[in-house]
């Protein structure tokens, strides 16, 4: 029997961009005849915010004035792992649980890992002369370099960093890593038994200067946002390559541009930019040594149709009255004395 109007979750999917995650939602809830699946444009989400039990960012921000026009929200789930666009104390004060979808067990990690490893081949084997040669009917140009014999840096040792390491390791690299938590969590010991070398955060410098190659796969937060800037280049070894597959603001601007200019970043592949989409006439994307990907390193059939069976199981869970199995608000209780404060 079917449910009345009155009665029906409401999921929202609020962007369109990444598309596949609420496709492959609506297709994993299809048999939930009192769940209803949906999406808008980030410009239309205030429209569409007061009538939605759980809201699911896409490339939106929910901050604390869009929060105040959704009076039916129960939970936020970020499609993925970062959740820098959602106002955490404010859904907190409201009383809406907010919670992601971590990268490591559904392929999403593993799918970043991948495209780290494609962004360091094409700039190790400069893909943008290769075009060129191609279109010049040339042969035997450009002279490439191997990822064998070097040393990658990984910065940061979550997910994307666990599933790196093991796939890195047969090229004949040595790999190293440094991260902001502690190390010798159990968790971590299969990658970190195989690190050549690892360190702390303070030792960024050290590990950035005996480094052929920089991957940055670390979160992004006021104490990590630009930490690849004219400090830590200056350390870095002429030419060295840089790969960014986390976010984009982990790299200052003009200290990656002045480094490209000067060639002492010898390659820069970037999945994450600093703002997207990215201009494709900004000076960075035009240039021979740059390699760019429309932030695809997670999109993978394999990571987004175990992303949208998360999203189903905790639409469901929601809609139950149970919390999301990852909390990253402290809800009080109950809900309906949470008391706003003026705004």
């Amino acid at each position: 029997m079917g449910s009345c109007a009155s009665d029906v979750f409401r999921v929202l999917f609020c962007g369109e961009e990444f598309n596949w995650g609420y496709k492959f939602t609506k297709e994993a809830l299809q048999d939930d005849t009192d769940i209803v699946v949906s999406c808008c444009p980030r410009e239309d989400v205030g429209q569409h915010i007061g009538s939605t039990d759980l809201a699911v960012p896409l490339m939106a921000r929910l901050d604390c004035q869009m929060l105040d026009r959704a009076p039916r929200l129960k939970a936020i789930l970020q499609y993925g792992v970062g959740v820098e666009g959602i106002d955490i104390p404010a859904a907190t004060q409201r009383g809406i649980w907010v919670s992601n979808i971590p990268s490591e067990g559904t392929g999403n990690a593993l799918s970043c890992a991948e495209m780290a490893i494609y962004l360091t081949l094409a700039c190790l084997r400069s893909a943008h002369a290769c075009a060129e040669s191609i279109a010049q009917r040339r042969v035997g140009v450009p002279l490439g370099r191997t990822l064998f014999g070097t040393t990658v840096l990984i910065v940061g040792f979550g997910g994307i960093a666990k599933e790196l390491v093991p796939r890195l390791c047969p090229f004949g690299v040595r790999v190293t890593a440094v991260r902001r938590s502690s190390w010798g969590q159990p968790a971590d010991a299969s990658a970190e038994a195989l690190l050549y070398d690892k360190g702390a955060w303070s030792d960024m410098h050290r590990f950035a200067a005996a480094a052929d190659i920089i991957i940055v796969a670390c979160s992004q937060d006021r104490t990590s946002m630009g930490f690849v800037n004219d400090g830590l280049l200056a350390a870095c070894k002429p030419g060295v390559i840089i790969v960014n597959v986390a976010r984009g603001g982990l790299l200052d601007y003009s200290a990656v541009r002045a480094g490209l200019e000067s060639c002492h970043i010898g390659g820069l592949g970037l999945d994450v930019h600093w703002t997207e989409p990215f201009d494709p006439q900004d000076w960075i994307a035009e240039h021979p040594r740059v390699v760019l990907t429309p932030h695809v390193a997670g999109v993978t059939e394999l990571s987004y149709r175990a992303m949208a069976k998360v999203v189903a199981l905790e639409a469901r869970r929601v809609q139950s009255g149970l919390p999301p199995t990852i909390q990253l608000a402290a809800v009080p209780s109950p809900r309906t004395e949470v008391v706003l404060e003026p705004q």
